[in-house]
């Protein structure tokens, strides 16, 4: 929960540093990262019980690029670059966000 809070502050600070027209809100930011948490956590449950392969989790993770694109589609009239390079950047600031709680906890977290 907790990295999920950072990775949303994160990213929240990179859309009021680098957009200032104001289109992406907190609240924004953050389903940018809870969503797709939420999914990934779904799918890590459903591999878990079906003794899939772990790798298949990791597959899972494309879902931090995937969602922030298609919700910016949806919210913005942004380009399709832009809206690429953006959702590239979410999920680099969630894979940074989680690099201290490895850090911390293991990677068993």
């Amino acid at each position: 929960m907790l990295q999920i809070a950072l990775a949303s502050f994160l990213v929240w600070l990179f859309f009021k540093i680098k957009e200032k027209d104001g289109l992406i809100d907190g609240f924004a930011a953050m389903s940018f990262v809870v969503v797709p948490a939420i999914v990934v956590f779904l799918v890590s449950l459903a591999i878990h019980f079906l003794s899939l392969p772990a790798a298949l989790s990791s597959i899972a993770e494309l879902l931090y690029i995937a969602f922030p694109f298609f919700m910016l589609k949806q919210m913005t009239d942004y380009s399709t670059k832009k809206r690429s390079i953006y959702s590239v950047i979410v999920f680099v600031l969630v894979m940074v966000s989680h690099i201290p709680f490895v850090i911390l906890f293991g990677p068993e977290m």
